[in-house]
Order: structure tokens, then C-alpha cells, then sequence
């Protein structure tokens, strides 16, 4: 009996003991609402217990759940913060027990941006009003309301003190930026691109520096001919960045910003953030947009006067017999009375940019993803198949929390760009220099004569098996726009994995693995019947491949004595390797 008894009372023991247990092994689990101004709900809000080192984010309807391990449960009194760019951020103080805790926000909206937390780079943070630089914030809506396939030149006229320009009106021509101007009369002025942390090369290289001397030709050992064959625009590699996969951009300009980048950031720094997923519905968007070029402004020629000088025409230039270079250099010959041609527009025609982005994104409280496609055609103004460049982009951000302290993530993104170039510049085999000197009494069509089967212009009007090689001074316009090719694909990768982990409330830990790959594959090529090469022709054959990894480590502890006295100790390390590599045959 006493056995039994004693039994009895161990497990009634027992039994009042459990519920203790488990209420001690219960989390908290806080819940909410965050409203703007009006009510209206506001997503991806962060709402976080800084010293516990735990936080979410809100869906679209405003609402949040941040769950506290049981662990950590303590009846204490703890700051809740709910933060999001372009508000003022609120803190409400919150006791923490465990079941569930309600806490609404409502944010009111903050034009002087006071308060606000920037990312300055290796995983390190601070508030706007303690960065000590000037600091400008361009928002992702702006930079897709620009229409601009370019992010480069999507910024320009978006923030003070920051110049662009672009190299042409090229589809895929590539766009330079300065932060207050010109820094350096050899090197380059243009600021450090950094995307999600880890520096992205933004270069821009022409296949005519592949050539600067041509011992080759004919006659012309070791001659510079580079004047002859200027080049054509070519794509900068931010421009394989999607501006719809932007999430927000800081501009950092002053010494100060290259404080963690080192002499790279010496003309400043831009600061670009991609979109994630957030917890919530898979949501779908799609997004389409067609646009039509036109030329603003065409040359006035005159269409009055032959081809001559002095108001006469050239015995050579008026026979229809095989002329010889030079018959025909000038249109100030006597007065026309037959049909003329408009050399001013001839050669151009209407041009089209298709841009089609297909994104999904989606997640839970411990998993999110975003995921984007797009394909960018773009169809220049000049006539002929050679004017265009297309780009194609995949872009995957997925981040899943192991544990309440410990997160992984990865950001990759690929671009695919195909393009097709024309001359340009004071170039002999250009379109502009052929186009708009020829006489207005000459049809430039067709561009190969139909006999002999040669390059046919206004210099050499009816080219023979006998004329063969000889220069025509200038480039037919059509011959440039249909025989020359001017191409380059490339493929370029470049993203990062990292791993957050908060030690406890006031250490927290930041790694980085970054790379940045690129391979262009370039192909010039000149007929032997191009002006200014003599009858050797030219074919150029290049490769440039430039690679380079980042690998950033921090650990940040922050200390709080007093609400007058408070601070941040950041100690890391880093790797930084970058590798250029040409390869070119001519």
C-alpha cells in the first residue's frame, strides 16, 4: 500500500510540474498590423527586437509575425522597432511572455530621411545622419518609370551632382557616370558599383583597341590606320543588370564612402539593392512595354547643285564609263534638272524596343524567394539586319533561416547580350561621312553594281574587275549598314552567397563570397573593298574575360551604456581578387 501510495504521489508530482515546463519551453509570438498614412497598410516593413537579434518582415496587407524561441522568454521588457525607408521609424516597448503579443504600428512618412539605416558595404550599417558623407537615395520606381533598358543611364538626371552621358543613341551603347565631375585627367572618374555588397565591374571596351598599329597592309608597315577604322559602341556591363529587379540605390559621393571599398571608391560609390522575396502568396508579375525610336533631327542638304566645283562637273565625273577615285569630290557643280535623292534620311528607318519581365516571388517565415526573367530587344534606327542588341537575364534570390539566429542566402544573377554594331565616329568606313557627302543626283542603290558584283559609290560609280582594290574614299552608306559586321556576345555572371548569424543581442556576424565573371566574345569584320584599307580587308577576332571574387567576413558588436552614450565596434576581413584577360587576332 505505502508503494502504491508513494507511486501515486510522484506522479502528481509529476503531473503539476509538466505545465510549468512546458509554459517555461513556450515562445512568444508577436503580431501586428503596420499602417501608413491614411491606414493603408505598408509591406515589407522590418520589425525586429534588435538585442535579441529576431526579425520579419510585413506581408502586403501590413501584417507581421515574429516568433520568439522560448528560450529567450523571460518576462523582460524588450524594443520592438518597425522600420522602412522613407518613414520615421517607431519603437514600442513590449514584455515578453510567453503566448502571443499584439503590437500595431503606424508609421508617418520622413522627408528628411532622418533616422533611416543605410547599408555601407562588407555587411556593416549605419544611420543616414552618422554616415559622414553626402548621401543620395534614388527609389526602384523612378528608375522603371525611365524606360531606360541601361540602369546607368536610368539614373541620370536623379540625383545632384551626378553626371551621365551616354557614348551614342546605339541600341546597347554603353552610358558613363561621374559623381561631381572629373577627378583625374588619365584614369578613369567613374564611381564603384556595388550590387547586394559585393563590387561589380562596370567596363566598357572597344574591339578597335585591339588594332592600334597595322603592320599587315599593303604598303603601310607599321602606320597607324586607327583614325581609318574608328569603332562602334559597345555595351558597359552594368547594362546586363534588369532595372525592374532593382529594390532601391544609394549614391555615397566624398572620401568618406570608399572608407571600406579602399581607392576603387575614390570617385564615390553606388549602392544597388535587388529585390527579395517576402513572406506571404506566391505573387506573379508581368510586365511589357513596346517603344518606338524616330530620328529627332536630320542634316539640310542641299539638293540643288551636281557633283562638281565651281559650277561645273568634271569631264571624268559626268561619263558613265569606270571613274577613278577622286572624280567626284564636291557637290557645287552646276545646277541639277533631274531626279534627286534624300541622302539625309535614306539610311534610317523607325526603331523598336520590346521589353517583356516575368518575376515570382513568395515564401514563409523562414524561406524566401524571388525570381525574375527578362528579354530586352532592342532594334535601332538604322536601316539594314546589323543595328540591334538583345539581352536576356535570370535572376534568383533565396534566403532560409536554419535557425532563429542563423540565416543563409544566395543572390545569382546571369545576362546573355547579343549585338550587332555599325561604324561611327571620323571614320572613312562609317555611315555618316559616306551618307551625307554623297551628291544628290546619286542613288546610292544599289550599293553593289550589278555587273561586277563591287562595292559601288559616288566616288567610284561603275567598278570593274580592272578597278578592283581601289579605295572608294568613303563607304557606300548601304554597304556599311549590309556588309560590314560588327558583333559581340557575352555572358556575364555575378552574384554571392552569405550568412548572417546573431552570436546574442549585442554581437551579430556577416559573411560575403561575391563573384563577378564576364566573357565577351567580339568579331570585326571589313571587306577588302572597305575605303581606307586599300583593298586588304580586315577580320578582327576577340575574346576579354574579366573575372574577379570578393570574400568579405565581419563581426559587429554594439555596446549601450546610456541613451546618451552608445556604439559600434566592426572587425573583418577581406579578399579581393580581379583578373583581366584579352585575347585578340587581327
Amino acid at each position: 500500500m505505502r508503494q502504491q501510495f508513494r507511486k501515486t504521489m510522484v506522479h502528481l508530482a509529476l503531473l503539476a510540474v509538466l505545465p510549468a515546463a512546458a509554459a517555461a519551453q513556450e515562445g512568444a509570438t508577436i503580431s501586428g498590423r503596420v499602417t501608413g498614412e491614411g491606414g493603408a497598410p505598408l509591406a515589407a516593413v522590418t520589425v525586429a527586437v534588435g538585442e535579441l537579434g529576431v526579425g520579419t518582415q510585413t506581408r502586403d496587407d501590413g501584417r507581421y509575425v515574429l516568433i520568439v524561441p522560448g528560450a529567450r522568454v523571460a518576462r523582460q521588457s524588450v524594443a520592438l522597432v518597425a522600420r522602412r525607408v522613407g518613414y520615421k521609424p517607431r519603437t514600442a516597448r513590449v514584455t515578453l511572455t510567453p503566448g502571443a503579443i499584439a503590437q500595431d504600428f503606424a508609421l508617418e512618412t520622413n522627408p528628411l530621411q532622418l533616422g533611416e539605416v543605410v547599408i555601407t558595404g562588407a555587411g556593416t550599417a549605419t544611420e543616414v545622419e552618422k554616415l559622414g558623407s553626402v548621401r543620395n537615395a534614388v527609389a526602384a520606381d523612378l528608375i522603371v518609370r525611365a524606360n531606360e533598358s541601361n540602369v546607368v543611364q536610368a539614373l541620370a538626371a536623379k540625383a545632384p551632382g551626378v553626371d551621365v552621358t551616354s557614348s551614342s543613341g546605339d541600341p546597347g551603347a554603353s552610358s558613363s557616370i561621374k559623381i561631381r565631375g572629373l577627378r583625374t585627367i588619365q584614369g578613369s572618374s567613374e564611381p564603384l558599383f556595388v550590387v547586394d555588397g559585393v563590387p561589380i565591374q562596370n567596363t566598357s571596351f572597344s574591339t578597335t583597341n585591339f588594332n592600334p598599329v597595322d603592320a599587315g597592309l599593303p604598303g603601310q608597315a607599321g602606320q597607324d590606320v586607327g583614325g581609318e577604322i574608328e569603332g562602334t559602341s559597345q555595351p558597359n556591363r552594368m547594362a546586363d543588370l534588369n532595372p525592374d529587379d532593382i529594390e532601391s540605390v544609394e549614391i555615397l559621393k566624398g572620401a568618406a564612402a570608399g572608407a571600406i571599398y579602399g581607392s576603387r571608391a575614390a570617385n564615390g560609390v553606388i549602392l544597388i539593392t535587388t529585390k527579395r522575396g517576402r513572406a506571404g502568396a506566391t505573387k506573379y508579375s508581368l510586365r511589357s512595354s513596346v517603344t518606338n525610336d524616330e530620328i529627332t533631327r536630320l542634316y539640310p542638304l542641299q539638293r540643288r547643285y551636281s557633283a562638281g566645283s565651281g559650277n561645273t562637273k568634271s569631264a571624268a565625273c559626268a561619263s558613265t564609263a569606270a571613274l577613278a577615285p577622286g572624280s567626284c569630290n564636291r557637290s557645287w557643280g552646276p545646277l541639277i534638272t533631274g531626279q534627286t535623292f534624300d541622302h539625309a534620311s535614306e539610311a534610317f528607318r523607325t526603331g523598336h524596343q520590346n521589353d517583356n519581365i516575368l518575376a515570382v516571388s513568395g515564401g514563409n517565415d523562414r524561406t524566401t524567394f524571388y525570381l525574375s526573367g527578362n528579354l530586352n530587344k532592342n532594334q535601332g534606327v538604322f536601316a539594314g539586319p546589323n543595328n540591334y542588341y538583345d539581352r536576356t537575364t535570370v535572376r534568383l534570390n533565396a534566403s532560409h533561416k536554419l535557425t532563429e539566429t542563423f540565416n543563409l542566402g544566395g543572390n545569382i544573377s546571369y545576362a546573355d547580350t547579343r549585338g550587332h554594331f555599325t561604324q561611327r565616329g571620323n571614320n572613312t568606313n562609317g555611315l555618316l561621312l559616306g551618307l551625307l557627302r554623297t551628291p544628290p543626283e546619286f542613288d546610292n542603290l544599289p550599293y553593289v553594281d550589278p555587273t561586277s558584283g563591287l562595292h559601288r559609290s559616288y566616288r567610284l560609280q561603275n567598278p570593274t574587275i580592272e578597278t578592283a582594290g581601289l579605295s572608294r574614299g568613303f563607304n557606300n552608306p548601304f554597304y556599311t549598314l549590309y556588309e560590314e559586321l560588327n558583333q559581340a556576345n557575352a555572358s556575364h555572371s555575378f552574384g554571392n552567397v552569405n550568412a548572417d548569424w546573431v552570436a546574442n543581442g549585442w554581437l551579430k556576424f556577416n559573411y560575403t563570397l561575391g563573384g563577378d565573371y564576364s566573357n565577351d566574345e567580339r568579331l570585326e569584320v571589313c571587306p577588302r573593298e572597305c575605303s581606307g584599307l586599300r583593298g586588304a580587308g580586315r577580320v578582327t577576332e576577340g575574346t576579354l574575360v574579366n573575372y574577379s571574387i570578393d570574400h568579405n567576413l565581419t563581426g559587429t558588436a554594439r555596446y549601450h551604456v546610456s541613451d546618451n552614450f552608445s556604439g559600434n565596434l566592426t572587425l573583418g576581413q577581406n579578399l579581393s581578387s580581379r583578373t583581366f584577360r584579352t585575347l585578340s587576332i587581327v
